[in-house]
């Protein structure tokens, strides 16, 4: 088996997994026309302009700070026109998907933005060398940090390795292969038959889920619910220790993306999912829907936890957890944890199977979330370049909770 050399991306094993250690406060979130019968898709999506950025860095590491932007024109009549469910009535599975929440945040990053929108086209059309040439050529930073955003946007590109073989050509290796010690990477020897099969599997779960579940008059928030409340229903979330205890040292969503996790993708097979992944498939379920959303972490004691699985859980993560805080038309955000709620359910389906979750983790404001968990310091979360928190008054404030 070969071993990739001059890897084109941020996540690459050693220098990540020193980044992570090294980084124990910051959260990170993630996450081809080969077959007649693959979902239709949507071609294009919106670009974004420009804002001025004042760049900090040491090492490894950039902390960018983002201006606002100008707009104009009504901001939600464009994000609806670009929208499947508006549009048509039917969801369109989007293979460029990137959560508006990243785009806000690319604003500045026009050519990063570019470059994640060929990368995930050209995992979507499952090539295995694609070229960036004339206005889509872009230098070595840019195409890093558009393998990252893609990355984030899509576990499929979190299934792959991309090496440059010459100026401006890349290679795609799928499902690449890490050595026992997690020092080497070497490229997959997988057919590209199967990786059709497994990638168009997973669209076509993704694709008729959602059609299955939402309707067009669902707005962002009943999108939210309905797909979080399908992922309880469908999914067995599996107990994994080992993955639960390096939440306690770091954040689990980008680690799981430098070992090239490929359990989201089997899902339309498994049905199972460990905590982390089953969080990073309702991230990709959001990100899809165009929900606005972040993944925001924190430590803190459990009040009265509702299951023993929940205390045995922040037990070994050492009083951390992370969920989801959703941001509907109207910027009002919300407190969303799927975790807790699925954990809740499978207790409860112990005593009576065909139990209905009471949902009583979804839509909950700052104060119910610090009623259920005692948070003993800030919430964290980190979009695509710089972290906020929630005495940062661009952190999402969740003044109410949401009224089903």
């Amino acid at each position: 088996m070969k071993k990739t050399e001059n890897t084109r991306q941020n996540c690459n094993l050693k220098r990540g997994i020193s980044l992570l250690l090294s980084f124990m406060m910051s959260f990170v979130f993630l996450m081809a026309n080969g077959c007649d019968n693959k979902p239709a898709v949507i071609e294009d999506y919106p670009d974004t302009q420009p804002v001025s950025t004042v760049d900090t860095g040491d090492g490894n590491v950039t902390v960018e700070i983002f201006e606002e932007g100008d707009t104009t024109g009504n901001a939600e009549e464009k994000k609806r026109a670009d929208d499947s469910l508006f549009d048509s009535g039917a969801f369109i599975y989007n293979p460029e998907a990137i959560n508006p929440t990243y785009e806000e945040e690319m604003k500045n990053k026009q050519e990063s933005y570019k470059a994640a929108k060929n990368i995930l086209k050209a995992v979507y059309n499952r090539e295995t060398v694609f070229e960036l040439t004339g206005d889509d050529e872009v230098d070595e930073m840019d195409f890093n940090r558009g393998l990252k955003l893609a990355r984030y946007s899509s576990p499929m590109v979190s299934c792959i390795d991309i090496t440059i073989t010459d100026k401006n050509t890349y290679k795609i290796s799928y499902f690449p292969v890490l050595s026992e010690d997690h020092s080497e990477l070497y490229e997959s020897d997988t057919d590209m038959a199967d990786v059709e099969r497994k990638y168009t599997a997973f669209e076509e779960y993704v694709a008729e889920a959602i059609n299955n579940n939402i309707t067009a008059d669902d707005d962002y928030m009943e999108r939210a619910e309905k797909i979080y409340k399908f992922m309880m229903d469908d999914i067995e979330l599996v107990y994994d220790e080992e993955i639960l205890e390096q939440a306690a040292y770091t954040n689990p969503f980008p680690l799981m993306m430098a070992f090239y996790d490929t359990n989201i993708l089997d899902v339309p097979e498994t049905h199972k999912l460990n905590h982390w992944q089953f969080m990073l498939l309702y991230d990709f379920f959001l990100t899809q829907l165009n929900v606005k959303h972040i993944i925001v972490a924190g430590w803190g004691a459990v009040i009265d936890a509702p299951v023993e699985s929940i205390s045995e859980a922040y037990d070994i993560t050492q009083d951390s957890w992370s969920w989801m805080i959703i941001t509907d038309e109207n910027d009002n955000s919300f407190n969303c944890d799927i975790l807790m709620d699925k954990m809740v359910l499978d207790e409860q389906r112990k005593a009576q199977a065909d139990y209905e979750s009471d949902m009583l983790f979804f839509g909950m404001s700052d104060k119910t979330r610090k009623e259920s968990v005692d948070l003993r310091g800030r919430a964290f979360g980190l979009t695509m370049d710089s972290i906020k928190n929630d005495s940062n008054p661009k952190f999402p404030q969740c003044k109410e909770d949401y009224k089903k």
